[in-house]
């Protein structure tokens, strides 16, 4: 696979590592639909949002009691890596998180939550989480904190959350934020007082935002979960949440190594194309084999995921080694492009630039690593 794909042999040439050979066929629909909307229609962000809207990626993540199709993990991870070679700056594994959590409120959703969802069906309505998403333990990251406002189940935040996806806007915010009892979650539509999304230099990686919560209050109606129930909810979304991010990373190396192989095919040095020398021609193979090795271990993450046989050590180190080797590749394609690589506006760079700080959103490999090691 690897060597066809630096040599391009074969009819799809340098498309062969997106493919996964044990794909059945409904899967590789599946794949092949997402794929198409997004290179049709997903030349924008705003494009690339309404595409994965009509192929229907939020009914494949809602539960049928939602009105949705639950297809599972293995389906959502792989619109997740589509996405992420697609490279526009979507909030698509911040929106899944909240869908998921949303989904699974039960008896404890607030009113209104099925006309949330609904809007999220239709494309209306884009949900952004400020800042780390929850690491595989359901642990909420440092940033925005909370206490409570009187008596009547309303909070106050306070503090800072980023970067995410902005490319585009986000009408309401997940925020995950830390306290004197335990984590909090709350959905705040936008705009609301003491709210602002701050848009930050993307450096050619594409529109990002953070969020700047100044003692705003946010009535008991937008706090979805608090104390233990959240604590129970973050643990469960903190898997999935990982593994999406993990297909996301996987879709953007995708897209810097397909930069890469169509660089060292067109560009000639010594009379001939880079590709027909050894020294690149390995670097590249090597750079592919650990893509394939990641998109393996994330599929299989996904299907484990599904079975429920996939544990939060686990979880922590797919996505640490996800994350490393997105970093690696990423910034190895910027080598193998020469000056090029720098280029504000092409793929490569925005690859590099963007991967900087996604793989960071679950937490540090370093951390990770360690988390892997002494979680069961």
């Amino acid at each position: 696979m690897t060597t066809q794909a630096v040599n391009g042999n074969g009819a799809d040439g340098a498309e062969r590592w997106r493919e996964r050979e044990d794909e059945d066929s409904l899967f590789r629909q599946l794949r092949l639909t997402v794929r198409q909307g997004l290179e049709v229609d997903g030349d924008t962000p705003g494009g690339a949002w309404e595409a994965l809207t009509q192929v229907g990626a939020w009914e494949f993540a809602l539960p049928i009691d939602k009105d949705g199709l639950d297809l599972g993990q293995a389906v959502l991870a792989m619109a997740c890596e589509e996405a992420g070679n697609a490279m526009q700056p979507v909030p698509l594994a911040d929106t899944l998180l909240a869908l998921d959590l949303l989904a699974g409120l039960g008896p404890l959703a607030p009113e209104g939550t099925d006309d949330t969802l609904d809007r999220v069906r239709a494309g209306e309505l884009t949900l952004a989480v400020p800042g780390r998403l929850p690491d595989p333990r359901g642990a909420v990251p440092p940033g925005i904190a909370w206490k409570p406002d009187g008596d009547d189940g309303g909070v106050v935040l306070t503090g800072t959350g980023g970067p995410f996806a902005a490319g585009v806007d986000a009408g309401a915010l997940l925020v995950l934020a830390s306290g004197p009892d335990g984590p909090c979650v709350a959905l705040v539509e936008l705009p609301t007082p003491g709210v602002r999304v701050r848009p930050l230099r993307d450096h050619g990686g594409g529109a990002v935002a953070g969020a700047v919560f100044d003692e705003a209050r946010i009535p008991a109606g937008a706090v979805l979960l608090r104390g233990l129930a959240a604590e129970r909810a973050l643990a469960r979304v903190g898997l999935r949440a990982a593994v999406h991010q993990a297909s996301l990373l996987a879709g953007i190396t995708a897209a810097a190594l397909t930069a890469v192989v169509s660089r060292i095919r067109g560009r000639q040095q010594f009379g001939q194309a880079l590709v027909k020398h050894q020294g690149p021609r390995l670097r590249v193979a090597g750079l592919l084999a650990r893509l394939d090795a990641v998109r393996w271990a994330v599929g299989d993450a996904a299907r484990d995921l599904d079975e429920g046989r996939l544990t939060p050590g686990e979880a922590a180190g797919l996505i640490a080694l996800t994350a490393e080797t997105t970093l690696d590749v990423t910034r190895d394609a910027v080598h193998l492009h020469g000056a090029s690589g720098l280029v504000r506006d092409g793929l490569v760079a925005g690859c590099y630039r963007r991967a900087a700080w996604e793989a960071l959103r679950c937490g540090r490999p370093a951390q990770l690593w360690d988390t892997a090691a002494h979680t069961p």
